[in-house]
């Protein structure tokens, strides 16, 4: 009987199973961010001021709520699929951007009621939108809004995606414009640079005064240092400290290889004979109903033992130190950090008891005698710790490229806890159990803690000049005596590096398969923050015509004479074959991408948004990268 009644309303019933398909996955997704501590835990902070107006968090609830209601409806019916929902994203920027938005939307006298939303529905839904699937859309919201206003949230959302795309449409592009985009992704530039050292003209300049000290100190003080700022930090970031022991798994694996008896390999080849067929022309289950017709054929023993002996020697390693580190951290480390928050359990409970700290492990003395290396490592920034040692390179797990979070992600996330140990590996197979002994928050120093970094700040300005004169008057002088060309390995001193043929701009890589991805910049080789003006220079230098340009925190000058530029062909661009239309297609997603952008940035103006707004969302998680 139950089936003949599905039989008889399969089509209305698996319409209903693919709705609340939907409906949960756009839920698992969407909700959580809406419920986040962005929108409960911080307190009710100022957001922003648009309009002359004070926003706070409580006034972007509504705004998020109707999004949230409005991406789950569409989530359900459309195919499209975003990232960040149908019409948008939760997160502090995009719910001020839909403020803004929304007020155009209504100087425009764009509808927002249910009329509208329903006409938007019908046009956009990829089911038949009748009055009882429109029902079980509306039984997930019906104890949220009505039917009307449901719909009349949808209508406003549409509208608000509709103003934020007002200007980009198909935009006109002309042929030069694709010609530039070709030219960038085509064109090669190698370039011979003279590279100068700021720090090389130091000692040329005079000693600041505690005056000029204490006030580069005051306007600094409470700036986190930034790789590549030409300007400096002097508030001490966020530091951890790091206990570990590893082991090289990969060089026991071939200590144990050698040693395999002969009979434990062909026992692993018989368990696992199947995985090394010879692959067939024909499809295994050519004889369906006779599968003994089609035996499959198996590379014999002596043909794979060598494979065998690795692979085998590799497990046995690898069960060898899971059980040794297993030991460590289930009999010494665990009970250590729970004995640790049981005391800051109890020191909370009651401040004035008086609790006795546990007694921590010896890493050290366990390492020696299991046969392990230990380290620990000093406190650490993010940025030392990207660098430090090969545990840098590592990521959470024990198995190579299972795709565990970095180790500086790890162990500068504010939720991993002192003393929790985590396994991790690296790419050649040293294994990590290792856990966090500090974590510092960012504080502003004293003066004298780093007076010599203000000194050096100080002279670094100071000798910048310096250096881009030396670097003017040997670029005059290659253009005097040398035709603009850099032949020697040294120019007056200084070092010259060959930079090999290179595009301005290279392909970018899409999150999935059927998204763009724009061009991002190439590197130069050799140069980590090279900046706008040293890229300019070094692209756009011509021949016996050489150009000096700083990177961009300004550490460096750099002479750039032109060594050879790799012209494209026009023709490879416009002729029969050529890839006009496809370079069309990217010019105009990038001119439309921009012209939007060029229109929010006018609207978030009008509204008084200051150009370097940062919502709190991002300062928090900002600080905790850098801190």
């Amino acid at each position: 009987m139950p089936f003949e009644v599905f039989r008889r309303h399969q089509r209305k019933m698996l319409a209903i199973l693919a709705i609340l398909a939907m409906f949960t996955f756009v839920l698992a997704d969407s909700l959580p961010r809406m419920l986040s501590s962005s929108y409960g835990n911080r307190g009710d902070v100022e957001v922003a001021k648009v309009f002359g107006k004070t926003v706070r968090l409580s006034d972007l609830h509504a705004m998020a709520s109707q999004r949230n209601r409005a991406n789950l409806l569409m989530g359900s019916v459309s195919q499209r699929f975003d990232r960040d929902g149908f019409f948008g994203g939760l997160k502090q920027r995009d719910l001020i951007d839909a403020v803004i938005l929304e007020k155009e939307a209504d100087r425009l006298g764009m509808p927002a009621d249910s009329a509208a939303g329903k006409e938007f529905l019908q046009a956009n839904s990829m089911l038949p939108l009748n009055r009882e699937n429109f029902e079980i859309l509306y039984s997930r919201f019906s104890n949220e809004v009505s039917r009307e206003q449901l719909l009349a949230d949808l209508a406003n959302q549409a509208r608000i995606q509709q103003v934020r795309g007002l200007i980009g449409g198909r935009p006109m592009i002309t042929p030069y414009d694709v010609y530039q985009a070709y030219r960038n992704q085509g064109e090669r530039v190698a370039d011979k640079i003279v590279e100068i050292p700021v720090e090389n003209f130091l000692a040329k300049v005079e000693e600041p005064s505690s005056t000029e000290v204490q006030t580069l100190f005051d306007k600094y003080k409470d700036v986190l240092p930034t790789p590549g700022s030409p300007t400096p930090g002097f508030k001490v970031p966020r530091k951890v400290q790091v206990e570990f022991v590893s082991i090289d798994a990969e060089g026991k694996a071939r200590a144990l290889r050698d040693k395999l008896p002969e009979a434990e390999l062909q026992t692993f080849y018989e368990n696992h004979k199947n995985e090394y067929k010879i692959p067939s022309d024909f499809p295994d289950d050519l004889f369906a109903d006779a599968p003994e017709l089609t035996p499959p054929v198996i590379q014999p023993f002596a043909q794979v033992k060598a494979l065998l002996a690795e692979r085998l020697a590799d497990e046995k390693a690898q069960e060898q130190v899971g059980n040794v580190f297993g030991e460590i951290r289930d009999k010494e480390l665990i009970p250590f950090a729970d004995d640790y928050l049981t005391m800051l359990d109890e020191k909370a409970a009651d401040p004035n008891a008086s609790v006795k700290a546990p007694v921590d492990v010896d890493l050290k003395a366990i390492a020696a005698k299991d046969g392990l290396a230990y380290e620990i490592s000093p406190l650490l920034s993010r940025e030392q710790a990207e660098r430090y040692g090969m545990i840098a390179n590592a990521q959470v797990g024990s198995v190579r490229l299972s795709g565990g979070r970095r180790f500086v992600d790890e162990f500068f996330d504010p939720k991993v806890g002192l003393y929790e140990p985590v396994e991790l590996i690296d790419l050649i197979g040293n294994r990590y159990l290792a856990r966090k002994m500090k974590d510092e928050a960012p504080r502003v120093p004293s003066l004298d803690e780093v007076r010599a970094d203000v000194v050096r700040a100080w002279k670094l300005a100071k000798a910048r000049p310096l250096a881009e004169k030396a670097a003017q008057d040997i670029a005059s002088k290659l253009k005097a005596e040398k035709k603009g060309k850099i032949e020697a390995d040294q120019v007056d001193g200084y070092t010259v590096a060959s930079v090999p043929p290179i595009t301005s701009m290279q392909s970018g890589f899409a999150d999935n398969p059927f998204g763009y991805a724009p061009p991002t910049e190439t590197p130069i080789p050799g140069i980590s923050y090279p900046g706008e003006a040293l890229r300019n220079a070094y692209f756009s230098v011509q021949e016996g015509e050489p150009l000096v340009a700083s990177n961009q925190p300004g550490t460096m000058y750099y002479v750039v004479a032109l060594d050879r530029r790799e012209p494209v062909d026009f023709n490879n661009l416009y002729g029969p074959v050529g890839e006009e239309m496809s370079y069309k297609a990217l010019t105009r997603i990038q001119t439309s991408i921009r012209q939007n952008q060029d229109w929010m940035d006018r609207l978030r103006r009008e509204a008084g948004l200051p150009a370097d707004w940062t919502p709190p969302d991002e300062a928090s998680k900002d600080e905790e990268a850098h801190g």
